[in-house]
């Protein structure tokens, strides 16, 4: 069994290992972006075949959100090379935690010393390399990522909150309305003023009693 996962605010050394896609990944070059380290169990297996699709599948998505997507587990470079031109992946890069075998799987708490292998789990690290997010999933089941979109959207939304911008989703355009000045009447001619009657002529005599 692993020990327990890493907990949150803990902060993880940046570190380097082999690639699917030739090479070596150092996660000291993604200094400006978040990381989100999907951990699998085995390559070749169904339930990690579609974890890593979906992953790939959500790249375009994820760098809009500053976020790194990084598929790890213990299996070889060779390996993880092989199984990604399978899985058509076209951009996720497959990382083998290989040698020294689960070292970074180890010291996130996610390795299971009895099976040999990593665990199933999603852990996001932040921009100084604190973790923000943790989550185990049972091994048979398929990590939900789209609570790990809805975190990140969360988390980027309040990082533009406290720097002072407002977040674009938040911003509703309004038309702007123009007040015209009433229209100024022309001056009503003043009606001529109805002739007065003449005052009655007094009565040569008093009216009878």
């Amino acid at each position: 069994m692993a020990k327990k996962p890493v907990s949150l605010g803990k902060r993880v050394k940046d570190f380097v290992r082999e690639s699917s896609r030739g090479g070596k990944v150092n996660t000291a070059s993604f200094r400006d972006k978040k990381i989100l380290l999907s951990f699998h169990p085995l390559a070749w297996t169904s339930v990690c075949g579609r974890q890593m699709q979906a992953l790939d599948a959500a790249y375009p998505e994820l760098e809009k959100l500053k976020t790194v997507p990084l598929g790890i587990s213990v299996d070889s470079a060779p390996s993880k090379a092989a199984w990604a031109k399978v899985l058509r992946l076209k951009k996720l890069h497959l990382l083998a935690d290989f040698w020294p075998h689960g070292e970074t799987a180890k010291k996130l708490g996610v390795f299971d010393k009895k099976g040999g292998n990593s665990l199933r789990a999603n852990i996001i690290l932040g921009k100084k390399r604190k973790v923000i997010f943790c989550r185990v999933y049972p091994v048979s089941q398929l990590p939900d990522l789209k609570e790990v979109l809805l975190f990140l959207k969360k988390k980027a939304a309040h990082e533009a909150e406290g720097s002072g911008k407002i977040p674009a989703a938040k911003i509703k355009a309004k038309k702007s309305t123009m007040i015209k000045p009433a229209a100024k009447k022309p001056a009503e001619t003043p009606k001529a003023l109805p002739a007065e009657k003449p005052a009655d002529k007094p009565a040569d005599k008093p009216p009878e009693a």
